[in-house]
């Protein structure tokens, strides 16, 4: 893989991981069309940069996932025990693509349905973070959003915007820690990239990452999350119809 296919790859990434639109999906839908083999362990590398800056964006939120770390630990089980026991059959399912169509679909369904959640200041409890913690499990399929997914499980429970948006990447973080351990149990193997093209790539997502978050906050707020279902939808389609 060359510096501007890396690159492209990059961006989205940065785009995809936080916006409702799944990162894995893009990442495997582009590598398809560049010709190149779908990789897990590329989307993990990626992911991590991604990680870096969820921590960088939330810095100044230490407390609140202080206050909610129980729940933040309850809601990354199932998504931990996924990712153990079925670790093989989900690089199956990465490494072909005729999949994503139907995953989109239900990243679609998802996002749509935020547009008839009513506002609501409900607080988190134990059930409700094991609901949303299986809605994330489920977005392990490259397709299906995992901001879409805990934003919109979190909506229909009752949770506020802020409160969706920040549980949702709080949840992120431990998620994306078992990936980083992933990586670190597998290296990088099947990577054909040089060091050079990792680190711009890594800085390159990390910076995206940033905008997209921004970007993500404030359609909660405004209240055109639902919009992204447009997206989703139209990315089925074409993938249903090319790959």
């Amino acid at each position: 893989m060359n510096l501007v296919q890396s690159l492209i790859l990059s961006v989205i990434q940065g785009v995809s991981e936080f916006l409702p639109i799944s990162s894995s999906g893009h990442l495997n839908l582009v590598q398809h069309f560049m010709g190149t083999s779908p990789s897990l362990t590329l989307d993990i590398f990626l992911n991590t940069a991604t990680f870096c800056s969820v921590l960088y964006f939330f810095r100044n939120k230490i407390s609140y996932f202080k206050n909610n770390l129980p729940y933040i630990i309850i809601g990354s089980t199932p998504t931990a025990l996924v990712g153990i026991f079925f670790r093989d059959k989900i690089e199956t399912i990465f490494s072909n693509p005729k999949f994503i169509p139907f995953f989109f679909l239900i990243t679609t369904l998802f996002v749509l349905l935020t547009k008839w959640t009513k506002k609501s200041n409900s607080k988190m409890d134990i059930k409700k973070a094991i609901i949303i913690g299986l809605f994330q499990a489920v977005a392990i399929l490259p397709g299906v959003s995992r901001a879409g997914s805990t934003i919109f499980a979190s909506l229909i429970l009752g949770l506020s915007s802020e409160e969706a948006f920040n549980y949702s990447f709080s949840l992120f973080i431990p998620a994306s820690i078992g990936a980083i351990l992933f990586i670190g149990a597998r290296g990088l193997q099947g990577l054909n990239i040089g060091v050079g093209v990792l680190v711009v790539s890594f800085v390159v997502t990390f910076l995206f990452g940033l905008l997209a978050l921004s970007v993500l906050r404030k359609s909660l707020t405004t209240k055109k999350f639902w919009m992204f279902s447009l997206y989703t939808f139209s990315i089925a389609i074409i993938s249903f119809l090319f790959v």
